[in-house]
């Protein structure tokens, strides 16, 4: 009961909130927003504030993720994302399960505290990259076409895709409770998540399908939405992953409807101009302080993952790609950095009391999103002027051989 208050309460409250302006310039600023919910974190210890239960916290994560998740989710379609842009779909089905097993692998040999499962469980958090900010930046520069839509299909490919992976990991993390097979959370999880796809895909097919039907055009998107909250609604009731039954909805809507790209575009740039920067001074609020607690093994891992762990894979994923070089070694380094997605999925774990190791999760978790968001902030118009750079004298350099 507490879940479903605390899940209609954030829902209703951004709804209000997203008929203002007040996140327009807010939404730009995610560096600042983190530094902001901290400070306002650590004043408020300060002056001994009661906490929020963490049923609640976790509710109002979920609902954010689940917007996120919907909204990527309805992007693109998964048979024609290899042919539409092969750029996305060999860093979706490429770059995201090596960046997984590495950064998994570098959690567990790195930070002691942390198990394989919960190891695996951070960088699965962490897959669910894809920042607002980092795709307004390459579409409101000249960059190619090509540039553009890798950027925005692969973010949206990534999380809702990845957020099934996410919440099995979670499960495998978790502790099976007493005298029960250590595979119980895992089998549970399994049947939940099957029971949120059946149900989020069934919804989502018959709003694409009505909407198709009727011609709706532009409102084909509103029932999209209207499916979303249902299925989310009945997935919390029938004890499913209500995150993962909305992005089903996304994802069987977007395959079948007939809509076009422009109100899709449209739908999640709306949603993520209230959710990103709600989540990043949520984030910034809970998890952010927790930095100040890391130790030098897990500077040193969170400092790698979104470096190094991170452009690595991505960059083997585009090689045999037809992207000039330039293109390539840009899209390696800029796209994949964590985000929103991966910031409120770490804030649902607060209600989480069976995941081992939790406090070191939120802590390693806490740092590579911390270090994510201000490194993609700090590189990201350098590399776009240096990508036109080298964009211009490629064109140069084809002309005089053309002469």
């Amino acid at each position: 009961m507490a879940y479903a208050a605390s899940a209609l309460l954030v829902a209703g409250s951004l709804w209000i909130l997203s008929r203002t302006r007040i996140f327009d310039k807010a939404s730009k600023a995610p560096a600042l927003l983190l530094v902001m919910g901290a400070v306002a974190s650590m004043f408020y210890r300060i002056i001994g504030g009661p906490f929020a239960p963490s049923e609640w916290v976790a509710a109002g994560a979920d609902v954010l993720l689940a917007a996120l998740a919907f909204a990527a989710a309805t992007q693109f379609r998964v048979s024609r994302l290899a042919n539409v842009c092969p750029a996305s779909f060999k860093l979706t089905i490429g770059g995201a399960p090596l960046f997984l097993v590495f950064c998994g692998l570098a959690a567990f040999i790195l930070v002691p505290q942390l198990t394989l499962g919960t190891a695996m469980l951070v960088s699965g958090a962490l897959v669910l990259n894809g920042a607002a900010f980092d795709r307004r930046a390459v579409s409101d520069a000249p960059t190619p076409a090509t540039i553009k839509a890798a950027v925005r299909l692969e973010s949206a490919a990534a999380l809702s895709l990845g957020i099934f992976i996410a919440f099995l990991l979670e499960a495998a993390a978790s502790a099976a409770p007493e005298g029960m097979p250590a595979v119980t959370p895992l089998f549970d999880a399994s049947i939940a998540l099957m029971i949120a796809f059946a149900i989020g895909g069934t919804l989502g097919l018959g709003a694409a399908m009505l909407g198709n039907k009727l011609k709706f055009k532009d409102k084909n998107v509103s029932l999209s939405i209207a499916a979303a909250v249902l299925s989310f609604c009945l997935a919390g009731l029938l004890g499913a992953q209500p995150v993962v039954a909305v992005a089903a909805v996304g994802l069987l809507w977007g395959e079948q409807t007939t809509a076009l790209v422009t109100p899709r575009v449209r739908l999640r740039r709306r949603i993520e101009r209230v959710v990103a920067p709600t989540a990043y001074l949520a984030f910034g609020a809970l998890l952010a302080p927790r930095i100040f607690q890391a130790d030098l093994l897990s500077i040193v891992f969170a400092l790698a993952a979104v470096s190094i762990i991170r452009s690595g894979p991505r960059l083997a994923a585009l090689h045999k790609t037809t992207l000039p070089k330039e293109s390539q070694m840009f899209l390696a380094w800029f796209g994949g950095a964590p985000g929103a997605a991966s910031a409120l999925f770490l804030i649902s774990l607060f209600d989480s009391p069976s995941l081992v190791a939790q406090d070191a999760v939120l802590t390693v978790g806490a740092l590579a999103v911390t270090f994510g968001v201000f490194a993609a902030r700090a590189t990201s118009r350098p590399l776009i002027k240096s990508l036109l750079k080298q964009t211009a004298l490629a064109k140069k350099r084809r002309l005089f051989a053309d002469a």
